[in-house]
This record gives C-alpha cells, sequence and structure tokens, in this order.
C-alpha cells in the first residue's frame, strides 16, 4: 500500500482502490439483506472519504485546497443525510425491485456506482495531488459561484419535493418545481461544473472535465431523467393538467413562463 501511494502521484490508483473496495463492502451488505437503505449513504460518504483522503495524503492544507475539498464534503454530508432520511422515510427504493435479487444485475448497479463516484471525483482528486496554490483565482471565484448557486438550486429543489411527496399530491409545481421538471439535477450538474471549474483554475488537466460531464451524462441519459420522465408519464400521462404543465415547463433549466 505504501510503494502504491508513493508512485501514485495523483492519487488516481490509490483512490480508484478505495472506491472499489467502499462500494463492493456495501453491496455485499445490501445484497446478503437485500435491503436498499445503505446505497444512497454508500455513494455520498464515497465522495466525502476520498476528498478528506486526498487532501490527508498530499498534506498540504493550503486555503484553496482545503476549499475545493470543503465543496466535496458539504455537498456529500448534505446529500446524504437527506436521501438517508428519506429512505428511511420511505422504506425502500423502487429502482432496485427487478435487480435486487439478482446477483448479477444488482453487482452491475455497484459497479456504476463505482464509476460514477471515482470519475465524478477526478478534478478534486487530481487537486488535491498538486503543490500548494496560494490564492483564489478570478477563475477559481467563478467555480465557487457556480457551485454556490448549483448546490442552493439542488438543496431548494429537495426539500420542496420532498415536503410535497409528504402531503400525497401528484407532481410538484412548488417553487422550482414551476419553472423546471428537474430542478435538483440542474443544480447537482452545475455544482459539479462548478468544481471542476475551482480545479481548473490551479493547472487541473482538462481531462478531468470527465468528472462533470459524467455525471451530466448519467442524469441526462441514464438513471436520472429518462427513469422519472417514463415514471411520471405512466403515471399522470392521461392527465391533461400534468400533458399541460410537461408542455409548458423546461425538463431540465429553470426558465421562467
Amino acid at each position: 500500500m505504501v510503494e502504491l501511494i508513493e508512485n501514485d502521484e495523483n492519487f488516481i490508483l490509490i483512490s480508484l482502490l478505495v472506491t472499489v473496495c467502499m462500494q463492493m463492502s456495501f453491496f455485499a451488505i445490501a445484497y446478503t439483506l437485500q435491503i436498499d437503505k445503505v446505497t444512497d449513504f454508500a455513494g455520498t460518504s464515497n465522495f466525502l472519504f476520498l476528498a478528506v483522503f486526498t487532501l490527508w495524503l498530499s498534506g498540504d492544507f493550503s486555503f484553496p485546497k482545503i476549499l475545493g475539498s470543503l465543496m466535496v464534503i458539504v455537498w456529500s454530508l448534505r446529500l446524504g443525510i437527506y436521501l438517508t432520511y428519506r429512505i428511511m422515510i420511505w422504506g425502500e427504493d423502487n429502482r432496485f425491485d427487478e435487480l435486487r435479487t439478482k446477483f448479477w444485475s444488482f453487482l452491475g448497479f455497484w459497479i456504476y456506482q463505482i464509476l460514477w463516484v471515482f470519475l465524478t471525483s477526478l478534478p478534486i482528486i487530481y487537486f488535491n495531488s498538486l503543490e500548494s496554490p496560494t490564492e483564489i483565482t478570478n477563475l477559481a471565484a467563478v467555480g465557487l459561484f457556480m457551485f454556490v448557486t448549483g448546490f442552493t438550486v439542488e438543496a431548494w429543489a429537495d426539500y420542496t419535493k420532498f415536503n410535497h411527496k409528504l402531503h400525497g399530491k401528484k407532481w410538484c409545481t412548488d417553487g422550482l418545481w414551476r419553472y423546471s421538471r428537474h430542478p435538483n439535477y440542474f443544480g447537482n450538474i452545475l455544482l459539479w461544473f462548478g468544481i471542476f471549474i475551482f480545479c481548473f483554475a490551479y493547472d487541473v488537466p482538462h481531462w478531468t472535465v470527465i468528472g462533470p460531464l459524467w455525471t451530466t451524462f448519467l442524469l441526462l441519459f441514464v438513471s436520472g431523467l429518462p427513469f422519472l420522465e417514463a415514471s411520471a408519464d405512466k403515471k399522470y400521462g392521461t392527465d391533461e393538467d400534468y400533458l399541460k404543465y410537461k408542455s409548458e415547463t423546461s425538463i431540465l433549466i429553470p426558465w421562467f413562463k
């Protein structure tokens, strides 16, 4: 392990190893006990651990590095607490109804989660391996502003949607949901691009943009919009009010009518 760390100048391999070990451990628990309650906690806690671990490995606690790591830590804590509380209230996650008892299919989901955590974390992993930055640059400030904006949008949207579902209404049109059908996803994409731009300001290589691009791809084309849009269409596809809401409301970026 010591040799791996010494030869892994940018903490890429050690971060991948940590992610695989964490996710496979949680997979073993989830499959053995046939539960959903650890899934979201496993993902968000992994982000937090990678940010703290790579910052510690660097031995460099300059303000920009602490700030960059703190963005990931704050996001993962907020989302992890929210998702864990939500699954405790709801009791199950219907995304896994057809996967939970099938070993290889369920394992495939956890491999997908490994890729989500590792690839999305690449900007902060690489940033923490670099030499100490000394000040907050203008570009870094832009990235920080994007993160704060995206974080606020995502948290506000999640809070609004959760309260809406507790009261047993149909589709949510409160708050930001009046202007976007998925404002939480917009906030998530924005904040991760903000983290990338913050890190890029300190010479993180261009290719680490795969982090926010990967998140965007997953949300827009894999497990985000396609799943939720199909679910809503199945529930409300014959409701004229819903069809009117859908036709008049942006699918992602909040757009005032």
